[in-house]
């Protein structure tokens, strides 16, 4: 580690000062890079996470994007602030702002997106489009493909010119059998300057808590808990095509990707009528009807388990059958709880990873209250009938207490795509991350490892 960040704090500077084209030229060499090994990066992928070929080379295709993106948006100064006030300092100086650099940047790869939040992600990407230098620890359920990955970054970013100590990586299997004591050593090394991290908020807080013990606090950007409910209001149900086609989108979205996105919808509020009962009951079909699905870890099949037979205990009628053996012990069944308003209480109103949610049968007047109870929450979707007006009137009472709550609202969709574009915000008020002015994915991104000066009176010809 020590070899590492020393390099990352000898490279601050140097690169730091590279102009803009040359670090969107680098993050392109990257993109390049990847592509290059799509296949045998595709195929690593799958043996050490179980998730379908087609999945993840899908996230390549975004993570690839991704860089291009960034590289493209610093280059054309769409990062900088810029701003600029005309003799307004006392003397009658101009005030001109630049940004700057932070420094060295933490970042920890996460493990349920192995390439867009992975080694080569969205931290990554936004850090050296901003002119950090990245120290990466590789994440411990992916060791064989995070090597693989950081070999081909580094070898990309070399042949691009940059300093050495711009790219740095940690082995998780390194770290003498406790990846969380380097990974708070690292976090805790005066070399770094911020943090990006995608996890739980078990993980999180704690490395907030190691970054806020430091001499010199630093930022942590981390994205960390969220249920992402969703509020099915009744004229979007009204007819049984209407149930039918959220129903099996709903399930869909709780069970791909084994249900461990961070976006899944872990909560669905549906109302107390025939029509939500039956929107309950054949979501619930569908979601149990998938079998068994691989999860990343033993450990999280385990988890999912134990969540899902202590939930199932709690109600009258389990939606599903908790008892049922899974396939192996890297799977995980999906489930479905069926609870009313008056029970949405305790580790119901918690994020579950995996394949599992649970569905509240309440009075859609009873929305807006529901929604002001939950915690802070990356996403918040309202599923309404676009031409009924007492739907449209339901969700202008709703739409507040949802915007309070979440980093994104989403109307008649599901959150589990997260579009890298310009306008995305991807993040939300506690627990959903630890900054909720920022984000982590999108080109605003890059703003989180920058820092703006105030010049005054500064000669222009004498800045950089």
């Amino acid at each position: 580690m020590d070899r590492a960040t020393g390099a990352a704090a000898a490279a601050a500077g140097p690169y730091g000062a590279w102009s803009v084209e040359r670090r969107r030229d680098l993050l392109h060499a990257c993109a390049d890079a990847l592509e290059a090994a799509r296949a045998g990066l595709v195929e690593l992928a799958g043996a050490e996470t179980h998730l379908t070929p087609e999945r993840l080379d899908g996230e390549v295709t975004r993570t690839i994007g991704q860089l291009r993106l960034y590289g493209d948006h610093v280059a054309a100064g769409r990062h900088l602030s810029a701003r600029r006030s005309a003799g307004a300092a006392p003397g009658g100086a101009d005030v001109w702002t630049i940004d700057v650099p932070l420094g060295p940047v933490a970042v920890f790869a996460a493990s349920n997106f192995p390439f867009a939040f992975g080694v080569p992600g969205g931290d990554t990407a936004s850090a050296l489009a901003a002119g950090c230098p990245v120290v990466v620890k590789g994440h411990p359920a992916q060791p064989r493909l995070s090597r693989r990955i950081a070999e081909i970054l580094a070898s990309a970013i070399a042949d691009a010119g940059a300093p050495e100590g711009t790219f740095g990586f940690l082995d998780a299997e390194s770290a003498d059998g406790d990846p969380n004591k380097l990974s708070i050593e690292l976090v805790q090394h005066p070399v770094i300057k911020a943090v990006g991290f995608t996890g739980s908020l078990g993980g999180g807080r704690a490395l907030m808590d190691a970054a806020a013990a430091r001499p010199e606090p630093i930022p942590v950007y981390a994205e960390m808990g969220s249920v992402n409910p969703v509020f099915v209001l009744p004229g979007a149900i009204a007819g049984e095509p209407g149930r039918e086609q959220w129903a099996k989108t709903l399930a869909a979205a709780v069970t791909g990707s084994g249900g461990q996105l961070c976006t899944k919808p872990g909560v669905v509020f549906v109302p107390d009528t025939a029509e939500g009962g039956a929107l309950g009951d054949l979501t619930e079909q569908l979601i149990a009807g998938t079998g068994p699905v691989p999860m990343l870890t033993a450990g999280m099949a385990a988890a999912h388990r134990r969540w899902s037979e202590k939930a199932a205990a709690s109600v009258t009628s389990p939606a599903t059958p908790a008892g049922e053996q899974e396939a192996d012990s890297r799977s995980g069944r999906p489930f479905a709880v069926r609870i009313s308003a008056k029970d949405f209480t305790g580790d119901y109103r918690e994020e579950h990873f995996g394949p599992g949610t649970v569905i509240v049968h309440a009075d859609p007047a009873e929305y807006p209250a529901l929604a002001q109870a939950l915690e802070g929450q990356l996403t918040a979707t309202i599923i309404a009938d676009d031409a009924a007006d007492t739907d449209r009137s339901a969700a202008r009472e709703l739409l507040p207490s949802l915007v309070a709550k979440a980093g994104r609202v989403v109307w008649n969709g599901v959150p589990t795509g997260v579009a890298v574009v310009e306008a995305m915000q991807h993040g939300g008020p506690w627990p959903a991350t630890s900054a909720p002015w920022s984000t982590s994915v999108g080109t605003e991104a890059v703003r989180r490892f920058l820092r703006p000066v105030a010049l005054q009176g500064v000669p222009a010809d004498l800045v950089g």
